[in-house]
């Protein structure tokens, strides 16, 4: 599928400024100013975050009286239960809560929700079992803003919820004591887009500020490894508040005194002698707590998060890493499955591709999706119906163009659950509601998409003409790290190159490498190119050696001490 260019819009009177302001390169400035910082003061403090500049956690909707509910709780020992989410962000969020409540000498309870046994979300069966246990405070992370019904229940019990979530709230709120999400229609705080590890930080922060406001400063450093992982594996936008989780905290994790998450970083195969990026938490270190919870139970990993001992560390990172493994082969059999019935039965012509089997476990229908739309750039569905054929539970990506929470909660009288985010979302239905869902979803898609929605665009911080890409460059481009959501890695584009030596690398030999080269004949510049997966695609246009068009992300490549420019090319045209 051919992709289209679409180069960033200049802001020259920004760039100007912040060359002269900041003293950096033209283009520099340029990758700035395509990221929304056009002043001095804006780009400073990207370039050079501080916890200093995190938001007020009071600033959040209810905070005020959540945070004094619990501090009060502290102090009487009632017993308090946290009520977390299966996935990664939902997992760490429930360890830096359990850890720091735990230190203020709180009496907990705590639980992640069994995929397969308990489903997504606070449940009445979890109120049930926490009333046992004696607890009278509910505080849940990363779920709840749809669990009117658990809600409803735990307030008949007498109890108090809180709920602390980061997921769109429907058009009524459950009628919770304090519903802390900063999504709420009447939020005023400067940052929505935290993820729920963040609203639990957040949380935290203004209980240990009204409970032992001398501790606040320890507090604010113990726990950004937690939230630099969920953050960055929930793919929230690294700006703003964001951005400083991840600086700091994934500095903070590359360095972790926690012996479980120093045990899982180690078993993850990911380089700590250098820089620890967002790259290596997303697909070395988050897949591993994730396919925990997609295929067994995510407890495994909530203990890793909590546990002092370096044996049963050792052994927890062992069962995650079996649990991968068993995601990988699952997921690859689910994806050539599901590719099968979007090919065979036309839904690629379709605005939303919904696709369903009862083979499939639900774990991994979610990756499955986000795999479809990244195959055909539609939005994708993909449900795991149950043996008996009666229920099914799936999950649903989206396209810029499409906001799929919009577009499953205008079906929402025909699911039993659903919620999420513009781009992805989860649900679940009764088998003899799907046609007519599949038909509803359609017709709303399909007033909402056009063909041009259906393109894939690449985005260009700029279309450059020879101008040597040098290290020195890269080193300035450095302060933007880490890339990741809303500040990815710079991608230029060249309207005329020349790609020399060709040759396949990886495993399956899938993978290529080659020289590039700038500037005509001689080269004015050239530097070694890597191409991830393109081997079969791209190696007649390479072999050729005629000019080609090519789109990349430069990046500094270290080996054996030595420091060299390389180039990560995204797209391969040949010239016009």
């Amino acid at each position: 599928m051919e992709i289209k260019w679409t180069e960033a819009k200049r802001t020259i009177e920004a760039e100007s400024l912040l060359i002269r302001e900041l003293g950096v390169r033209p283009l520099t400035a340029r990758l700035l100013a395509n990221r929304g910082l056009t002043t001095a003061v804006m780009a400073e403090e990207f370039l050079r975050p501080d916890l200093s500049r995190l938001h007020d956690p009071f600033l959040l909707p209810d905070m005020d009286k959540a945070a004094h509910r619990i501090a009060d709780a502290i102090r009487a020992q009632e017993r308090i239960f946290i009520h977390g989410d299966y996935d990664v962000d939902g997992v760490t969020s429930t360890a830096l809560y359990v850890r720091t409540l735990s230190k203020l000498g709180a009496d907990l309870i705590y639980r992640v929700p069994h995929r397969h046994v308990d489903g997504y979300d606070l449940k009445t069966k979890s109120i049930s079992w926490a009333l046992e246990q004696g607890a009278s405070v509910v505080i849940t992370t990363d779920c709840g803003i749809q669990a009117r019904e658990a809600v409803t229940f735990a307030n008949e019990q007498g109890m108090t919820v809180i709920i602390t979530d980061h997921h769109e709230p429907g058009d009524t709120l459950p009628d919770a004591f304090a519903v802390i999400n900063p999504h709420r229609r009447d939020s005023t705080y400067p940052w929505p887009h935290l993820a729920g590890v963040g609203v639990a930080f957040k949380t935290m922060q203004a209980v240990v500020r009204l409970f032992k406001p001398e501790a606040e400063n320890s507090f604010l450093h113990s726990y950004l490894d937690l939230v630099a992982c969920g953050t960055v594996a929930d793919v929230m936008p690294l700006l703003d508040e964001n951005r400083i989780f991840a600086y700091f905290g994934l500095e903070a994790l590359r360095r972790t005194k926690k012996t479980g998450l120093r045990a899982l970083v180690e078993g993850s195969a990911v380089d700590i002698t250098q820089r620890l990026t967002a790259e290596a938490v997303a697909f070395g270190i988050a897949p591993r707590i994730n396919a925990i919870g997609r295929l067994d139970d995510a407890a495994v990993a909530l203990d890793l998060m909590l546990t002092s001992d370096e044996q049963e560390a050792r052994r927890l990172v062992e069962r995650l890493n079996e649990a991968n493994f068993e995601r990988q082969q699952t997921q690859k059999r689910v994806t050539a499955e599901a590719t099968l019935q979007v090919v065979t039965k036309g839904l690629n012509k379709k605005p939303v591709m919904i696709v369903a089997s009862p083979n499939w476990n639900t774990g991994v229908v979610g990756i499955v999706a986000g795999k479809l739309v990244d195959q055909f750039h539609r939005p994708a569905i993909v449900i795991g119906i149950n043996e008996d054929g009666t229920w099914g539970k799936g999950s649903a990506r989206s396209i810029p163009a499409f906001d799929m929470f919009k577009g499953v909660s205008a079906c929402r009288d025909l699911l039993e659950t659903c919620g999420g985010h513009a781009y992805a979302a989860g649900l679940s239905l009764t088998m003899d509601q799907y046609d007519q869902f599949v038909e509803r979803l359609w017709d709303y898609a399909g007033g909402v998409l056009t063909e041009a929605d259906f393109l894939p665009q690449m985005r260009l911080d700029a279309i450059v003409g020879d101008d040597q890409i040098d290290l020195a460059l890269l080193e300035e481009w450095e302060q933007m790290e880490p890339y990741g959501e809303a500040n990815p890695h710079p991608c230029l584009g060249s309207l005329s190159a020349v790609c020399r030596g060709f040759r396949r690398i990886g495993k399956d030999q899938s993978h290529c490498k080659m020289v590039i080269e700038f500037g005509g004949a001689p080269a004015s510049w050239k530097a070694d190119g890597v191409a991830w997966g393109k081997a079969d695609e791209w190696e007649p246009m390479l072999q050729s050696g005629g000019p080609v068009e090519l789109a990349y992300s430069p990046s500094i490549n270290v080996y054996n001490g030595r420091r060299s420019v390389q180039l990560t090319v995204k797209d391969l045209r040949p010239a016009s």
